[in-house]
């Protein structure tokens, strides 16, 4: 009897909590992302939930208004997994979209990392949306694992000039 209960109370919860609780996704991180330099870098991310991953292809639109991107390179996933990779960058020049795709070539990664840098130089100011188009993520068998995404953001403000004032010269203001 208190199996049963067990595996109904098991089944409830399972229904009832919310998708993102299980989901797996590529993001980009942090989100706003705001630069400190005229060319920066932002990492995508990817969060597996434990799932044995061996190839990734996406796509990412931005704003070329607002940012130009320079390159895209392998993150740590990659590098630093110990295992040979497959990175290529389908990214045509000159246009709004960020196109790659990778493989693990003698096996899988279950951990959660950076898989890329994304490589963008400032061109105007404004609030520039990262949006993935494309979310391919393959398990070992080639089966697709309807991973999900998080579109990110860039913010392009002009920094504020900062003054250092006595406290007395601000009062004075105020009289």
């Amino acid at each position: 009897m208190l199996d049963s209960r067990v595996f109904i109370l098991s089944l409830i919860l399972v229904v009832l909590l919310p998708a993102s609780a299980f989901a797996q996704s590529l993001q980009f991180d942090p989100d706003p992302f705001i630069p400190a330099s005229d060319s920066f870098a932002v990492p995508m991310i990817i969060e597996t939930g434990g799932l044995s991953i061996k190839g990734i292809e996406t796509i990412v639109t931005f704003d070329p208004a607002l940012v130009s991107l320079d390159s895209i390179t392998a993150g740590p996933w990659f590098t630093d997994s110990g295992q040979d990779y497959f990175f290529w960058d389908y990214t045509i020049p000159f246009t709004y979209a960020i196109h790659f795709a990778s493989a693990m070539l003698d096996g899988t990664n279950s951990a959660d990392g950076i898989i890329a840098y994304c490589h963008f130089s400032f061109l105007d100011y404004g609030s520039c949306p990262l949006d993935f188009t494309l979310v391919d993520v393959r398990d070992g068998n080639n089966a697709d694992l309807g991973f999900g995404n998080d579109s990110g953001l860039i913010l392009l403000d002009p920094a504020v000039e900062t003054k250092n004032v006595q406290f007395s010269s601000l009062k004075a203001i105020y009289r």
